[in-house]
């Protein structure tokens, strides 16, 4: 504690306090101003169990039951992942050293060692993997069919041409904040005085170490971020919850499954709290500072696990398909954004289900009852 207040006075008696004192300043002047703006119907919830506020959209019956036989896709990637598992354990030496080889090439190249590379590996992934699906539908044939809600996906890629600012306003965002999160030297004030600097070489990971610390960064990324999402549509202060609005208006407006680039609509404030998470769970390791190659990965899967849970898709290979018992996936997280109140993780299960935060058998029913309905236009539509 002694340390910590140390160096926190001393950042407070230099220019980056007055730097910092600005632009949150400039934050706390946004976030009123977005306190302001009308409160929708759905974040309007006083009980997170007892009021569910969005509004009911059509959605296919199947989502609920979705008990198809096993893709020959599935049961081969799970076997993929058996046999890395099964590789740690009957030849380490053999994962290591391609663990090895993969960091070595890394190493090699200039770019990696630059302090804005791993923001670049995070905004890179969202454009690679938003890119993906929301171009399925050009090269799967009959896409619909493994669409959430049966139909042709709405306005797909528009985020690269005329909805521009859709991709390149959370970008450009994103990246200027991690640049002066560097610029004023935070992560060094912040985790110096607990884990102590970082190393200037790493060395070589083995295989268990990166499976291990991208896992803990995921499972706890997933965790911390809960209790902040059930807050968005609690009883907390109007203007809090006022800051999910955006990343729900897809749902408030259109009845058709989510586009992947919904995943980075949110409010600055909203944005904020799940990037700090980030950076705090990629400073955890049992092997003391995670490894650079570790923290790399964590964001392309974390990237590709929150443009899953958004692309409106149900696909053999997504994630609630390999481990259904640990992933709730884009099926799950398309009912939250439908309903409000439930399944409040972005990737796993295990609170929702332990508590109940789940929908009821009435709203099951009626959103079966407005597939039904809607199955029966579109077919009169089509004859």
């Amino acid at each position: 504690p002694i340390t910590m207040a140390t160096t926190v006075s001393s950042f407070c008696c230099d220019g980056r306090w007055r730097i910092a004192k600005s632009l949150l300043l400039l934050l706390f002047q946004l976030t009123t101003a977005a306190s302001l703006l009308p409160m929708p119907a759905f974040l309007r919830a006083t009980s997170t169990l007892t009021r569910h506020a969005a509004p009911l959209h059509v959605l296919p019956y199947g989502l609920f039951a979705r008990d198809q036989p096993q893709s020959p896709l599935t049961l081969g990637m799970q076997a993929l992942h058996g046999a890395a598992a099964l590789g740690a354990v009957v030849a380490p030496d053999t994962m290591d050293s391609l663990t090895a080889s993969f960091w070595s090439s890394l190493q090699t190249m200039p770019f990696t060692h630059h302090y804005m590379f791993e923001a670049c590996v995070a905004v890179g992934g969202f454009i690679v993997w938003v890119l993906f699906f929301e171009s399925l539908h050009l090269f799967l044939p009959r896409a619909e069919r493994y669409r959430l809600d049966g139909l042709r996906p709405l306005r797909p890629l528009h985020c690269f041409g005329p909805e521009l600012h859709k991709s390149v306003v959370p970008a450009v965002t994103y990246l200027f904040s991690i640049f002066i999160w560097h610029h004023l030297g935070c992560a060094s004030l912040l985790f110096d005085p607990v884990l102590g600097p970082k190393p200037a070489v790493f060395e070589v990971p083995t295989f268990v170490r990166v499976v291990a610390e991208v896992s803990i960064g995921v499972f706890l990324y997933d965790l911390l971020f809960y209790p902040f999402h059930m807050s968005f549509h609690s009883s907390c202060p109007a203007g809090w919850r006022r800051q999910h609005f955006r990343h729900h208006q897809w749902a408030a407006t259109e009845r058709e499954a989510h586009n992947a680039v919904e995943t980075v609509q949110n409010s600055y404030l909203d944005a904020g709290v799940q990037v700090l998470i980030n950076i705090c769970v990629q400073q955890i390791s049992p092997w003391g500072h995670k490894h650079p190659l570790s923290r790399m990965l964590h964001n392309l899967m974390v990237t590709y696990l929150l443009s899953e849970s958004h692309s409106g898709y149900d696909l053999p290979f997504m994630s609630h398909r390999l481990f259904p018992a640990l992933f709730g996936g884009p099926v799950r997280h398309e009912l939250h954004h439908q309903l409000g109140g439930v399944y409040f993780h972005q990737f796993f299960k295990y609170i929702d289900d332990a508590f109940g935060r789940v929908p009821t058998a009435q709203q099951q029913a009626l959103l079966a009852m407005r597939t039904n309905r809607d199955a029966l236009a579109t077919r009169a539509l089509k004859e």
